[in-house]
């Protein structure tokens, strides 16, 4: 067997493909996620396992289920996700590529049972370093800023001067929910 060449560089040798070198591992974390994860057995067969119906007093359509690892809610199979406890993995030269392999095909009890929203948070809590709670203030200031002058409404609703820039108006929106 031929040991790797972990010199080659196909952004250089297809740089009509690849005009970078982060497109090429961009690209390769992509092929690998669709052709590793987004069908894989183990992650169908981690999700059918946890499901459970629904509690007594549940009104929603789904019938089949389980608890968010996050949250603690029982959520329906179609608003969950099955996540990686621990999330990201790097690809970003070649020695990262087993490790990345390896993290897509988990072992048991590297998965979790998510809601699909709880998994947006903890990914945007991963991305930027802060706690899951933390992710959760942040995600609700970005969901008040998301509607245009909604931000300066809303800091006026609260008694508050808006600052002058979105970035500051954000962190005013943050410090306000985390102290009220």
């Amino acid at each position: 067997m031929t040991k790797p060449n972990l010199d080659y560089k196909p952004w250089e040798e297809y740089p009509d493909l690849w005009e970078t070198e982060a497109q090429w591992w961009t690209f390769l974390r992509g092929a690998l996620r669709r052709g590793l994860w987004e069908k894989s057995p183990v992650k169908f067969k981690f999700k059918a396992e946890q499901c459970t119906p629904p509690p007594l007093g549940y009104k929603g359509k789904g019938r089949k289920g389980a608890i968010c690892a996050l949250t603690g809610e029982w959520s329906s199979v179609s608003h969950s996700e099955v996540d990686h406890i621990v999330g990201h993995i790097p690809l970003l030269k070649w020695e990262d590529v087993m490790p990345y392999i390896h993290h897509l095909v988990p072992k048991k009890g590297e998965l979790q049972y998510v809601n699909k929203e709880a998994h947006k948070i903890k990914s945007y809590a991963e991305r930027m370093g802060i706690s899951f709670e933390d992710a959760v203030i942040a995600k609700q200031a970005i969901a008040i800023q998301k509607v245009k002058g909604a931000d300066v409404k809303w800091l006026k609703s609260k008694g508050l001067t808006p600052s002058s820039n979105a970035t500051k108006r954000k962190q005013q929106i943050i410090d306000w929910l985390n102290n009220n």
